[in-house]
């Protein structure tokens, strides 16, 4: 632009003289390099922080189809580069092994269900059995005595007496059995209960719930509005549940990035929610009105990664890399969505400094809007 403008200056410096309107001199021969240095640092050195531009270049989010479960493919209805809407189907997985985990889970619930009344059964019968136990002991114990206060006067026989101890030893391990069996059947009943519910219900329910997710796991819906870029699955392919490995690339037409890339020096006045202007070669002739979404605060360069390697600042001192900036497009005539992944282009920000050399650069962008069509 700069040399533009000074050929201008000559154009008319010649017609000028040529008129007579002017004498060639030394003084004007000189002028067009005093115009060229007078452009250089009055208008476009500032121009560089007032209203700084750099290429810009439009991103798409691609998202790596991966399904949750492993399994044979049974349908796939998709068709690549067909517009998708947010959970249609993309392809299905047999269900039919996780319908069968379904149903025997739920088997299992109803099996567990039934543990507390068969626990609290069991200390019921414990009771009941320790009564028992408390009862035989205590005619065991009466019968001993009676045969220990009778045995001195020979009313009853040494062997009499020795078969109603051994009866009163056994009714006291047979109470303290039961007695034992009781206390186990309630540390059972009270340990399957855990805030008020059965644990073994709440684990069996828990495991359902997970069978019942798989389940609506087999279907892969599309996480998002969006197409299928490349599709070479089939029905009878069997997938895994590993991130590694995607079975087809899903791109979102809802969500893009817009970046353009300014130089470290040029930023320091570009804030967020500035004016900017977005030139693209897909759109010849039309410049885009945008705005400043964000500043990406790190390059490549810039980030640490934990390695046992010590970051080089020399060759990012030589070759410093520009930061992005990231656009939003505010423009009516264009839908965003319309707009391809790696269009490219020039975008230019107007700050708040050196305002009166946005004139030119909005007159630069607009000749470059124009020479997208033949470069």
């Amino acid at each position: 632009m700069i040399v533009f403008l000074t050929l201008l200056y000559v154009a008319a410096l010649m017609l000028v003289w040529k008129l007579g309107i002017i004498r060639m001199n030394l003084a004007w021969k000189l002028s067009p390099i005093v115009w060229f240095l007078v452009l250089l640092v009055g208008l476009f050195i500032p121009m560089q922080w007032g209203a700084p531009a750099g290429p810009v270049a439009v991103f798409r989010f691609v998202d790596e189809i991966v399904p949750a479960v492993s399994g044979q493919v049974t349908e796939v209805p998709v068709k690549p580069l067909t517009k998708l809407k947010r959970g249609d189907v993309l392809f299905q997985i047999d269900p039919a092994p996780f319908q069968y985990e379904v149903r025997r889970l739920e088997a299992a619930l109803i099996d567990a269900k039934q543990q507390p009344e068969l626990l609290a059964s069991d200390v019921s019968i414990a009771e009941a059995a320790l009564a028992t136990a408390a009862a035989e002991r205590e005619r065991a114990s009466g019968e001993f005595q009676r045969s220990e206060k009778l045995l001195p006067s020979n009313a009853v026989s040494q062997q009499e007496y020795d078969d109603d101890k051994r009866t009163a030893e056994v009714a006291d391990r047979a109470y303290d059995e039961a007695e034992a069996r009781l206390q186990q059947a309630k540390l059972k009943l009270d340990a399957s209960t855990s805030s008020g519910v059965n644990t073994a219900v709440a684990q069996a329910e828990e495991q359902l719930a997970e069978a019942k997710y798989n389940l609506e796991q087999t279907t892969v819906r599309a996480p998002a509005d969006g197409i299928v870029q490349q599709l070479a699955l089939r029905p009878g392919t069997r997938v895994a549940a590993i991130p590694l490995s995607s079975k087809l690339v899903f791109i979102e037409s809802d969500r893009q990035r817009i970046s353009m890339a300014v130089n470290q020096n040029q930023l320091r006045y570009v804030k967020v929610g500035q004016p900017a202007e977005i030139v693209l070669k897909y759109l010849p002739g039309t410049t885009l009105q945008a705005k400043v979404l964000g500043i990406a605060d790190v390059t490549s360069g810039g980030q640490v990664r934990s390695s046992g390697v010590i970051e080089d600042v020399s060759p990012k001192q030589e070759y410093p890399e520009p930061l992005q900036v990231v656009l939003e497009i505010t423009d009516d005539r264009v839908s965003v969505e319309e707009i391809p992944g790696g269009a490219v282009g020039t975008a230019a920000i107007y700050t708040q400094k050196s305002q009166f050399t946005h004139l030119i650069r909005r007159v630069m962008m607009r000749m470059q809007t124009w020479l997208n069509y033949i470069l």
